[in-house]
Parts: structure tokens; sequence; C-alpha cells
């Protein structure tokens, strides 16, 4: 029957069928200290024959949808004894309490994953569970915000931006790390990522960069007791991966590691035409060869010290590399002969972590101290040549060393049990230091340096009020930035201070158990940085970017309001936010008689946007799950400086389809729509495109085998049109949209440790904390 079904949705057919089942919903507890048991597993039988199960969530409750007949749960989680409830001791199925007590011999484990990404919405943030989704398997970190409607992403150029816009501050378990984002997220396997945190409206306690929003990736922290390993290795389009990550867990102690290497190629074609207001003529063919290989080793040590007291000891480092080879053709140049212009150019970078975790918990519920440490280094290393018809132009090299300390306090203190009060503050200084040579044909040789220090101090309070079923948040941050910057080459220094307050404020109704609305308020700024006005940035023979050193703060007020419902069969959620933004920064364009694409930075006046987000996801049948998601959202700017255009809007949609075909073996198909995306200076036309993934397990679930098709039909080109003051430019990108993908893993338990162990506590470790 299921194979039936397959088939015709292919062409789009749909069949709706209806069940009755029963849902059964409670809370697993400690039986000594009453607290919640996080990821607990609730497995439901009938007599010895596994008939549904889930897991608790992070603050230890569950919900179970039985259509079958059944006689018994049993709940069981590591470090405790299974427990057995018959199904006539149910005396209230909306309000069930299951009990566990912790054991001195550790129990095997069972584990019950989700095969579907899933969200939360929290007072301030929505959480995307990544889950075990088929769309991410073998993919990047990138690859998988590519599958989340929320956030935009764009595989050819590796850009990231919520709500429309560019401006976005990206964090890993909390923190920022000195590498670029788009690297970073390419980097990162999906499989590593525990879940996402989109944070459209930050409280107090985050700190205030990022306009449109804060995206915080949690990892995954490998705890389970015993020694345990997970092997990967994948396969695919000009790309392979493989791994090992695992960890050694004793009572007091657990050692994690994770070590992987990379390596993925791209190639791409763009072809541009630009027609000048004068009448002159310009078109280049440009086919782009890239190769990376990065090479990583995470690891950590966790101390459990004393049932109150956590210590946390973590290295990540990186090694990574790009190579690019570029041939571009030149044709139809006015008073000029068709040539060809060749650069060959890579990127080297080395970036190590150290982070310091340290948090004691008192005797009440929600309170502790914590103290945070975090050094981040990356060495940027970018050399290039440049040929025409084979004469040598030039060459360069460029050097970045970048260099990051943060240090966090957080104090949470619970004065009722409906009154929580948080505070805390950061410290976070950063040294860049940015060189350029240059070797001329026919010229002496130049050598450029500039320097740049930050200092950002912040102090935040916050207040969290639980009256009834509405829950408010109140908080107020203060910020102070200090920086200094010289160039070496002409003396040239900045002097930046700013001291600012910003304001936030949450409210959350639980209408009932299936309902959830919140409203929230925040201010935002977006202060020059040492991007924008570093002088010797990443320029090549189609686009430069131009330092701007007078630039003022961008400071943004944000409104929104979320709604989320989620049923036995359907589950919704809609979104609604207003942002107003004065001294605006913007990216300004201008093409230059030779054709590069200039690109600066300005204040330009005030943008009012808004816009609109809304997901639906219904359970077809019992192994068939459709899910709808789409977004809107417009811009309009009341400006002072030219722009091409002033009404700006984008909108994509996900439609996607998950099939549990059998116990072994399920099927992801889904669509996407990307709509006309209009810019200030270009716009993009409408795309879309069919991705594919199967798996299939084996050996109980300790194998998996994945096969990923991204881009089924191989039509999804970008057009592009931008218009600057003087140029018409019109641009087709046949990137490689189109990937096949294969990925092997395998988990294996070595040994249980039978000893007394202590599970670690899951937090909601918030970090209020550094700059991006």
């Amino acid at each position: 029957m299921r194979f039936l079904i397959l088939l015709p949705f292919f062409g789009l057919a749909c069949c709706f069928v209806n069940a009755q089942n029963d849902t059964y919903q409670g809370v697993v507890e400690d039986y000594n200290s009453k607290e919640t048991v996080p990821f607990a597993t609730v497995a439901v039988y009938n007599a010895d024959v596994l008939v549904n199960g889930t897991t608790t969530d992070e603050n230890g409750q569950f919900k179970l949808k039985i259509a079958e007949d059944f006689t018994h749960f049993e709940v069981s989680f590591i470090g405790y004894e299974n427990t057995t409830v018959q199904f006539t001791e149910i005396q209230n199925l909306k309000n069930i309490r299951f009990v566990l007590t912790p054991s001195i011999t550790a129990l095997d484990e069972v584990v019950v994953q989700g095969e579907q990404t899933t969200s939360q919405l929290k007072i301030d943030r929505k959480i995307i569970n990544l889950g075990a989704d088929l769309q991410q398997a073998g993919a990047t970190t990138l690859d998988a915000f590519d599958q989340i409607t929320e956030i935009q992403t764009d595989l050819g150029t590796g850009s990231l931006s919520l709500r429309g816009s560019g401006n976005v501050r990206l964090l890993i378990n909390g923190k920022p790390s000195s590498m670029n984002p788009t690297e970073l997220l390419e980097q990162l396997p999906a499989s590593s990522v525990q879940r996402v945190e989109i944070i459209t409206s930050p409280s107090a306690k985050n700190q205030a960069d990022g306009l449109s929003g804060i995206i915080n990736v949690i990892l995954k922290k490998n705890g389970a007791k015993g020694l345990n390993t997970n092997l990967n290795a994948g396969a695919g389009t000009m790309r392979y991966s493989y791994g090992v990550d695992g960890n050694y867990n004793v009572s007091w102690i657990n050692f994690r590691w994770n070590l992987s290497q990379t390596g993925r190629g791209m190639n791409s074609k763009q072809s541009i035409s630009q027609l000048y207001d004068n009448g002159n003529t310009r078109d280049f063919f440009a086919p782009h060869d890239f190769y990376g290989l990065s090479r990583r080793l995470d690891t950590g040590l966790d101390f459990f010290i004393n049932e109150n007291n956590e210590l946390s000891v973590g290295l990540d480092y990186t090694r990574d590399f790009h190579g690019f080879f570029n041939d571009t053709f030149y044709s139809n140049v006015t008073d000029r002969e068709d040539y060809v212009y060749t650069r060959n150019s890579s990127h080297d970078h080395e970036t190590t972590n150290f982070n310091v975790n340290y948090r004691t918990k008192f005797t009440r519920k929600n309170h502790f101290l914590e103290f945070d440490y975090q050094f981040s280094n990356n060495d940027n290393l970018l050399p290039a040549i440049d040929f025409e018809e084979d004469v040598f132009l030039f060459n360069e090299e460029r050097r970045n060393d970048n260099i990051l300390n943060a240090i966090a306090l957080d104090y949470s203190l619970p004065l009722t049990e409906k009154i929580l009060v948080e505070a805390g503050g950061s410290w976070n200084g950063r040294n860049l230091t940015s060189s350029l040579f240059t070797n001329l044909a026919g010229a002496s040789e130049s050598f450029d340096v500039f320097k740049y220090d930050e200092s950002l101090l912040g102090i935040y309070g916050l207040t969290n009020i639980t009256s009834g079923k509405l829950t408010y948040q109140v908080g107020l941050r203060y910020e102070n930035l200090i920086s200094n910057s010289i160039n070496l080459s002409n003396s040239q220094t900045t002097d930046l201070k700013f001291s600012n307050f910003f304001p936030s404020l949450h409210v959350s109704y639980s209408i009932n158990e299936a309902n959830t609305l919140n409203m929230g308020y925040s201010r935002r700024v977006s202060r020059p940085n040492f991007r924008n006005i570093n002088p010797f940035q990443a320029r090549n023979q189609y686009f430069e970017w131009v330092a701007n050193p007078g630039l003022r703060p961008e400071f943004s007020n944000n409104l929104e309001t979320n709604y989320q419902y989620n049923g036995e069969k359907l589950s919704a959620s809609a979104a609604f936010f207003y942002r107003y933004r004065t001294d605006v920064i913007e990216r300004l364009q201008n093409i230059d008689a030779e054709g590069v694409l200039r690109n600066v930075f300005d204040n330009i006046g005030e943008k009012h946007s808004y816009g609109v987000e809304a997901s639906v996801s219904y359970k077809l049948m019992d192994f068939w799950n459709s899910q709808l998601s789409a977004n809107y959202y417009h811009t309009t700017v009341d400006q002072d400086i030219f722009l091409s255009w002033d009404e700006l809007y984008s909108s994509n949609l996900i439609f996607k389809n998950t099939f549990k075909i059998s116990k072994a073996l399920s099927a992801d198909i889904s669509y996407r729509q990307n709509f006309k995306t209009q810019n200030a200076f270009d716009f993009i036309e409408p795309r879309n495109r069919i991705d594919v993934a199967v798996r299939l397990k084996l050996l109980e679930n300790r194998l998996a085998m994945n096969l990923r098709i991204v881009d089924l039909l191989d039509n999804n080109l970008m057009y592009r049109t931008a218009v600057t003051q003087n140029v018409k430019q019109n641009e087709v990108w046949r990137f490689q949209s189109q990937t096949f993908g294969f990925l092997l893993s395998a988990s294996y338990k070595l040994f249980q440790n039978k000893g007394k162990t202590r599970n670690r506590k899951n937090r909601n470790y918030q970090y209020g904390g550094t700059t991006d």
C-alpha cells in the first residue's frame, strides 16, 4: 500500500486519512531530587512487542499518540533503573507522572530518535531540533540551513541572512568564532549539530550586535557512559569526508573527541554582460574551479567535581585550505581585442579555539553561578598571482591574524517559584593585524600594514515573572565599545567610542497545552568594525571592497509576534515582525571603467521592514508526513544616497514530504521555490529545485547508509540583473547546484561502565557574550 501511494505522489496526488488516536502526556522525574529528567526514553509495549516510543524534551515532558492496543510503559535513562508502568495504573492520560530511581549499576540505553526536524517556541527564540533529517545526512551545516525556511542561504554564493537581512550574528555553542561565518558552516558537518536556535528578538542577555538576529548552533556533546565510538565516511560529487568521534565516561570525568577530514570541490560558470550609459560594452565568461581541504580536531574534558560543581575544558583546532583557479574570457570589449585574464589564488587558515567553563549550582532549582572564558586565534594567508594572456601582471599576499579573548560571568537567582532574576557581565577584546604585500610587474614592491584593537564591555539584568498562563521577561543591557586602528602606510587612524543601552521585553501566553503566543521587543545595533575600515580587503578582477572609516552606528528597533500550535496530527506556526532602522549601513555598488564592481559601506538613511513566516505540518498517514513552509519580507528605504531600488522584497517556499517506507527504509522528497528577490542594486529571477534523500538502517540501527541528491533536475541557475548609476549588468551563474552524496555511518559501544556514574544535567546556557 505504501509503495502504491508513493508512486502517484510524484504526480502531485495527495491523499488524506484520519484516525482516532489517544494522546498520553506527562513528565518524568528523579525520585530523589524531584527534578525532571530531560531526554528520558518512554517506550510503549504490547506484551513483548514495541508499539511506540518517544523521548522527553529538555523540560522532562513528553507527549505520545497511541492508536494500537498496549499493555504497559517502560521508562529508562542512563544512570537510572528501568521503570515499568502498566496501562491499568494510568488514571489521567493527560497528566502522567513517571518516577525514575537512580541506579548503582549502569543499564543499557534505549535510543529513540526522530526522523524529522522539529521546532520549539520559547519566550525569546525558536529552537530547531535537527533530529535525523534525511536531507541533512552527510551535508555541511550550511547545507542543513538551506532546509530551514527561517534561515535564508545561497549555496552558490554562501550568503546567510535572516528575514531578508544579512546582518546576522553567528554563534557556535553560544560563542563566536574568529572565522568567516560561511567558511565555518561549510566545515561543520550537519551530523554534529544538536539544534539551531534562531533568536530574532534577542533578550538583554545577548550581545546587541546582529540587527536581524542571532543564529546559535548547539553542537552535540558525547557523554554516554563507558567507551563509545562513531565512525562515518561519505563520498559525493567532487567531495568526500571521513571522521571518528566518541567519548570515554567514568564516574567523575568524561573525555570526548571528534576528528574529521573533508575534501570539497566545485565547478561553476559565470557569464556577465555589461552595457555602459555611454554605449561601451564588455562581456566575460568565467569558469571557476574551487577545491578545499579541511582537517578538524575537537576535544574536551568534563569534570563532575560533585553534584553542584562542573568544570569543562575544550580545545578545537581547524586547518583549512581553499584553492581558486579562474580563467576569465573577455569579449565584446569596446576598443579592445578579446583576451584571457587568469587569477590563481588560495586561502590557508588555521583556527584554534580554547574554552573553559565552570558552573556551581546552589540548592534551589535554577540558582547557579557560571563563568566562561573563550580564546580564539585565526591566522589567514591569502596569496594570489594574476596574468593577462600569460603575461605576468602582479602577485600579492594578504595576511590576517585575528585574536579574540572573551570573559563572561552569569548569575541566576530564583526569588520565588514564579520570579527569576538573572544578571551578568562580559568583556571581549579583539586584536587584528592585516597586511598586504604587492609585487607589480615593472614596479617596486610594497608592503602595507593595518592594525585594529577593540574592547567591548557588556552588563545586563533580566527578570522573568510567571503569572498563571502569562510569562513576562524584562531586561536592560549596557554596552561600551572602544576601538582604535592605524594604517601604517599613511598613518591614518580611527578612534571610535560608543556607549549605549539596549532594552528588551518579551511576553509569552500559553493559551492551552497546544497553543502558544509570544510577543517581543528588542533594540539592536550594528557598529563600524574592522570589516568596514580595513583598507586591505578581498579583491579580484570582478570586485573589490573599499574601506570607509567614517561610518556611524546603525540602530534597529524590532517588534515581533509568534504563534505555535502543536496537535496530534497537525502542527502550525506563524510569525509577524516589524523592524525600524536608522542610520542604515548599506553596501553601495558602482562598476568602474574596467568592469570591476566596487563595494563600499555607507550610512544611507532609514529602513522600514516587515514580514511574515508560516509553516504547517500534517501527518497524512502513519508513514507519511508533509510540511509546507513559506515566508515573505518587504522593506521600504528612505535614503539620501542613490539606490537603484528603494522597495526591496524576497520570499521562498519549501514543501517537504517524509516517508517511513519500512522499519529500516526512509525517504524524503523536498521542493524549494525561491521567488524574485529585489535588492538595492540588483534583482534575482525566481528559481526552484527538487531534492531527494533515502536512508537504510541495518544492524539494529548501528549502521546507516544515506543517499542524497540535491537539485534532481539540475535547473537551479541564477539569473541576476544589476543596475548602477552608469552600467546595466546581466549575469547568468551556473554553479554546481546538482550534487550526489553517499554517507556511511556506524556507531558502537566498546564497553559499558558498570560503576556508579553521575549524569551531567542538560542546561540551556546562553552565553551573553562576545562580539563577532
